[in-house]
Protein backbone atom coordinates (compact mmCIF):
# COMPACT_ATOMS: atom_id res chain seq x y z
CA UNK A 1 0.00 0.00 0.00
CA UNK A 2 2.81 2.45 0.68
CA UNK A 3 4.33 2.03 -2.72
CA UNK A 4 1.20 3.20 -3.96
CA UNK A 5 0.84 5.98 -2.54
CA UNK A 6 4.39 7.12 -2.74
CA UNK A 7 3.79 6.15 -6.69
CA UNK A 8 0.79 8.22 -6.30
CA UNK A 9 2.67 11.26 -4.97
CA UNK A 10 5.44 11.05 -7.56
CA UNK A 11 2.62 11.37 -9.96
CA UNK A 12 1.38 14.22 -9.12
CA UNK A 13 4.78 15.89 -8.29
CA UNK A 14 5.74 14.96 -11.61
CA UNK A 15 1.99 16.65 -12.91
CA UNK A 16 2.38 19.32 -10.94
CA UNK A 17 5.95 20.31 -12.54
CA UNK A 18 5.16 19.52 -16.06
CA UNK A 19 1.77 21.57 -16.06
CA UNK A 20 3.96 24.56 -14.63
CA UNK A 21 6.68 23.85 -17.41
CA UNK A 22 4.21 23.70 -19.78
CA UNK A 23 2.90 27.51 -18.38
CA UNK A 24 6.26 28.99 -18.81
CA UNK A 25 6.90 27.18 -22.38
CA UNK A 26 3.42 28.94 -23.19
CA UNK A 27 4.10 31.96 -21.70
CA UNK A 28 7.50 32.34 -23.70
CA UNK A 29 5.83 31.19 -26.85
CA UNK A 30 3.05 34.12 -26.20
CA UNK A 31 6.01 36.44 -25.80
CA UNK A 32 8.95 35.95 -28.40
CA UNK A 33 7.63 35.91 -32.14
CA UNK A 34 10.66 33.78 -33.51
CA UNK A 35 8.36 34.22 -37.21
CA UNK A 36 9.02 37.57 -36.79
CA UNK A 37 12.58 37.50 -35.96
CA UNK A 38 12.82 34.98 -39.25
CA UNK A 39 11.17 36.90 -41.70
CA UNK A 40 13.61 39.76 -40.78
CA UNK A 41 16.63 38.18 -41.62
CA UNK A 42 15.47 35.46 -44.24
CA UNK A 43 15.98 38.50 -46.79
CA UNK A 44 19.84 39.02 -45.90
CA UNK A 45 20.27 34.96 -46.20
CA UNK A 46 21.92 33.70 -49.54
CA UNK A 47 18.99 31.49 -51.62
CA UNK A 48 21.30 28.59 -51.59
CA UNK A 49 21.57 28.43 -47.84
CA UNK A 50 18.04 28.95 -46.68
CA UNK A 51 18.16 25.26 -46.00
CA UNK A 52 20.58 25.47 -43.96
CA UNK A 53 20.12 28.48 -42.41
CA UNK A 54 16.44 27.69 -41.25
CA UNK A 55 17.69 24.05 -39.80
CA UNK A 56 20.14 26.28 -37.27
CA UNK A 57 17.43 29.05 -36.85
CA UNK A 58 15.20 26.35 -35.55
CA UNK A 59 17.63 24.63 -33.02
CA UNK A 60 18.91 27.93 -32.09
CA UNK A 61 15.26 28.97 -31.31
CA UNK A 62 14.54 25.57 -29.70
CA UNK A 63 17.30 25.73 -27.25
CA UNK A 64 16.43 29.30 -26.49
CA UNK A 65 12.66 28.37 -26.06
CA UNK A 66 14.12 25.72 -23.83
CA UNK A 67 16.59 27.87 -21.85
CA UNK A 68 14.08 30.93 -21.39
CA UNK A 69 11.22 28.43 -20.04
CA UNK A 70 13.06 27.44 -17.75
CA UNK A 71 14.24 30.76 -16.39
CA UNK A 72 10.55 31.70 -16.69
CA UNK A 73 9.64 28.29 -14.59
CA UNK A 74 12.26 29.32 -11.41
CA UNK A 75 11.14 32.85 -11.84
CA UNK A 76 7.76 33.43 -11.81
CA UNK A 77 4.84 31.98 -9.33
CA UNK A 78 2.80 29.18 -11.27
CA UNK A 79 -0.55 30.05 -10.89
CA UNK A 80 0.79 33.59 -12.22
CA UNK A 81 1.96 32.08 -15.18
CA UNK A 82 -1.05 30.12 -15.73
CA UNK A 83 -3.70 33.06 -15.13
CA UNK A 84 -1.52 35.35 -17.73
CA UNK A 85 -1.97 32.33 -20.59
CA UNK A 86 -5.03 32.67 -20.18
CA UNK A 87 -5.62 35.96 -20.23
CA UNK A 88 -3.86 36.03 -23.53
CA UNK A 89 -5.39 33.30 -25.09
CA UNK A 90 -8.38 34.83 -24.24
CA UNK A 91 -7.85 38.84 -25.62
CA UNK A 92 -5.07 38.38 -27.83
CA UNK A 93 -3.72 41.22 -26.02
CA UNK A 94 0.05 41.28 -24.95
CA UNK A 95 -0.06 43.91 -22.20
CA UNK A 96 -1.52 40.80 -20.31
CA UNK A 97 1.50 38.57 -20.53
CA UNK A 98 3.43 41.26 -19.00
CA UNK A 99 1.04 42.25 -15.85
CA UNK A 100 2.74 39.64 -13.78
CA UNK A 101 6.25 40.10 -11.88
CA UNK A 102 9.44 37.29 -11.44
CA UNK A 103 9.95 36.58 -7.78
CA UNK A 104 13.03 38.57 -8.00
CA UNK A 105 12.87 40.87 -10.52
CA UNK A 106 16.84 42.19 -10.38
CA UNK A 107 17.56 38.26 -11.22
CA UNK A 108 15.67 37.69 -12.97
CA UNK A 109 16.35 40.15 -15.47
CA UNK A 110 20.12 39.78 -15.13
CA UNK A 111 19.79 36.09 -15.95
CA UNK A 112 17.59 37.05 -18.65
CA UNK A 113 20.02 40.16 -20.05
CA UNK A 114 22.54 37.50 -19.98
CA UNK A 115 20.65 34.52 -21.99
CA UNK A 116 19.53 37.27 -24.79
CA UNK A 117 23.28 38.29 -24.99
CA UNK A 118 24.54 34.94 -25.98
CA UNK A 119 21.60 34.30 -28.36
CA UNK A 120 21.76 37.44 -30.25
CA UNK A 121 25.68 36.17 -30.31
CA UNK A 122 24.90 33.16 -32.13
CA UNK A 123 22.38 34.61 -34.18
CA UNK A 124 25.18 37.28 -35.56
CA UNK A 125 27.28 34.42 -36.05
CA UNK A 126 24.32 32.78 -37.95
CA UNK A 127 23.49 35.56 -40.03
CA UNK A 128 27.40 36.30 -40.73
CA UNK A 129 27.46 32.37 -41.94
CA UNK A 130 24.65 32.15 -44.45
CA UNK A 131 24.23 35.90 -45.55
CA UNK A 132 24.55 36.83 -49.39
CA UNK A 133 28.08 38.94 -49.45
CA UNK A 134 25.49 42.34 -51.07
CA UNK A 135 23.52 41.75 -47.64
CA UNK A 136 26.62 41.86 -46.03
CA UNK A 137 28.31 45.08 -48.35
CA UNK A 138 25.19 46.81 -47.21
CA UNK A 139 25.58 46.66 -43.81
CA UNK A 140 28.79 47.30 -43.83
CA UNK A 141 27.83 50.80 -45.60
Amino acid sequence: MKKFIYGAIMFFAIQTGFAQTQDAKTFVSNTVNTDAIKQQILPMIDTAKVADFNKEFEVLVSGFVTDFSKLVDESFDAADLKAANKKFADTKDIKELGMIEPKDKAAFEQKANVLSSEVNLTMEGLVMKYASAEALQQAEQ
